[in-house]
């Protein structure tokens, strides 16, 4: 029994059993999973009038769209969900760019100032810290 949960089952039912204390086990499994997802699922990151939709893929400033690339829209995910956090170009490279083709580190820079310009005032808040990396600061 202990080998099954320090395998990853979160419940388990000895022999014999009846088929109404599987279908309550079952039904108490799905309810604590449906939960999980119902915390896990934000659609939006948001920023004051900065809103990041990541189910449609989409961002708006002031209610009025802007138009990201791929790869500037991941960036800004990143950041916005990571407020505070530094993140050298190679931490960006390794998560956003993953095994793509072959990228040079310059790349990050040409992303980051596009999507500071795509974003307007809030580009302010995309912090460059010389010889770290970037972050998001409110």
């Amino acid at each position: 029994m202990l080998t099954g949960f320090n395998l990853g089952a979160d419940d388990y039912i000895s022999k014999p059993f009846s088929i109404r204390q599987v279908t309550a086990r079952v039904k108490a499994v799905l309810r604590r999973t449906s939960e999980k997802e119902k915390e896990v699922v934000n659609e939006t990151l948001e920023y004051e009038t900065l809103l990041l939709d990541t189910k449609r893929i989409k961002a708006s400033v002031d209610g009025k769209e802007v138009p990201l690339t791929k790869k500037e829209f991941e960036i800004l995910k990143l950041l916005l969900e990571n407020k505070g956090n530094v993140f050298s170009r190679e931490e960006i490279l390794s998560r956003i760019w993953k095994d793509e083709v072959y990228v040079l580190d310059r790349t990050i820079d040409v992303n980051i100032t596009r999507l500071k310009k795509k974003i307007g005032p809030y580009g302010k808040n995309i912090v460059t810290r010389l010889g770290f990396g970037y972050c998001f600061e409110n």
